[in-house]
């Protein structure tokens, strides 16, 4: 049989914008404590000193995660491999887990533990308008999941670091269920 589809090919732009949803294991809700968090942040940043990237948006909800990054190379998969390793080894609870339990050799190879979903979604961002829904999604996510009903409480988030600096337009300090109605309600795609 011939295959004429299009190949599942990584679609790479230097300085391109990238959209992510990291899961945890099972959907686990692991980073309600901030431990894990805190462990993540470090992970992140460490990361960020050997594979450079500069985050646009950042989320961490209970089981999963959503980002924004402008990357200036094409080894994103080496990236997040880092930060998902690095996050699993400095938990002792992952990190030293014996073979007697469910996970597979190849995933605590991959240093992935029981604590990350092996795979993540990545999405090319295409313009300028994606770029900016997807930045709103990310800050967005806690009312959506109904953890907070602003936005700017949710402490596991780039909203508050970001509009603080002025890289946020000061208008998104009130993002909630009547704001998003009102700024894109009539929005065309």
């Amino acid at each position: 049989m011939h295959n004429c589809g299009m190949r599942n090919v990584r679609r790479y732009y230097e300085g391109g914008g990238y959209f992510f949803t990291v899961t945890a294991y099972r959907r686990r809700p692991f980073f309600k404590c901030d431990r894990f968090v805190q462990t993540l942040r470090d992970a992140i940043r460490a990361t960020q000193a050997t594979h450079p990237f500069n985050i646009e948006a950042w989320v961490i909800m209970p089981d999963h995660m959503h980002c924004v990054w402008l990357v200036p190379d094409d080894k994103i998969a080496l990236r997040w491999r880092k930060i998902k390793s690095l996050t699993t080894k400095a938990l002792p609870e992952f990190a030293n887990q014996s073979t007697a339990q469910k996970n597979s050799t190849a995933r605590r190879r991959r240093g992935n533990g029981s604590l990350w979903q092996h795979s993540y979604y990545e999405h090319t961002i295409r313009n300028e308008k994606e770029f900016e829904l997807y930045i709103l999604y990310c800050c967005y996510n806690p009312v959506k999941h109904g953890y907070v009903e602003n936005a700017l409480d949710w402490p596991y988030s780039s909203l508050r670091h970001f509009l603080a600096t002025g890289k946020y337009p000061a208008h998104w300090a009130e993002i909630n269920i009547t704001w998003l109605n009102d700024t894109f309600g009539n929005h065309e795609y």
